[in-house]
């Protein structure tokens, strides 16, 4: 594995508490298991990650999925401009809601597009909460080799993605063969935003998470994307 030295084995685990270091415009996502039809994704700025989907029913309405693309709500937001281009209730459909570090809700329709709307506090805390279900992120540690890559912008992965490959990705031995070491590995992506003809979209990019986890306190011993 890459960067992995198995004498750190006994290297203790910490809890750590990390926010999105990632450049401006790229987010992490683990494919939801059924990807509804036309969704677009809400992303959050301090997780640094895809936390749901929504899809415009109709100007101000849509209906919001979360990680696994279960539907959980219709959220209204009026449209908060007076006046709006018939161009732009096209656009609608294409837009972004993007979740601030100030806790704001920013809707990315076009780079032209006069108009915002904004998601409920109560559907945030909602999608939020939902990637909590399970083994908690706030359960696992990390150790202070892990903490120290975790701050480099191109390294960083959510912790919470990283629950998630523990989860539902698959589980093979310590390619070191250390006992009570296992590592999961499964298909993430990288969302990078990009501006095509006018449109905001987020490009998906694939690869594969694999993360090395001493079961017995479940601390993560390295980590990395390919």
């Amino acid at each position: 594995m890459a960067g992995y030295n198995p004498t750190f084995q006994g290297e203790p685990g910490y809890l750590f508490t990390f926010k999105s270091n990632l450049p401006d415009g790229i987010f992490f996502e683990l494919p939801p298991r059924n990807l509804p039809l036309n969704s677009q994704p809400i992303l959050d700025d301090e997780m640094g990650m895809c936390i749901g989907y929504s899809v415009n029913q109709a100007p101000g309405l849509w209906q919001i999925y979360d990680t696994n693309g279960v539907f959980v709500r219709m959220e209204e937001a009026p449209l908060e401009s007076p006046l709006i281009d018939p161009t732009d209730i096209a656009l609608i459909a294409f837009g972004v809601f993007r979740i601030l570090r100030t806790g704001r809700a920013l809707f990315e329709a076009s780079s032209r597009a006069a108009l915002s709307a904004k998601l409920s506090q109560t559907t945030i805390n909602f999608l939020r909460g939902r990637l909590k279900i399970g083994l908690s992120a706030r359960n696992l540690k990390v150790t202070k080799t892990v903490a120290t890559r975790m701050s480099d912008p191109g390294r960083y992965v959510p912790l919470q993605i990283m629950e998630k490959a523990i989860r539902y990705g698959t589980r093979s031995p310590d390619p070191q063969n250390i006992a009570g070491q296992f590592i999961y590995r499964t298909e993430m992506h990288r969302l990078v935003k990009r501006t095509v003809g006018g449109q905001v979209k987020y490009v998906r990019e694939r690869y594969r998470l694999h993360v090395l986890v001493r079961e017995k306190d479940w601390t993560i011993m390295h980590f990395h994307y390919d």
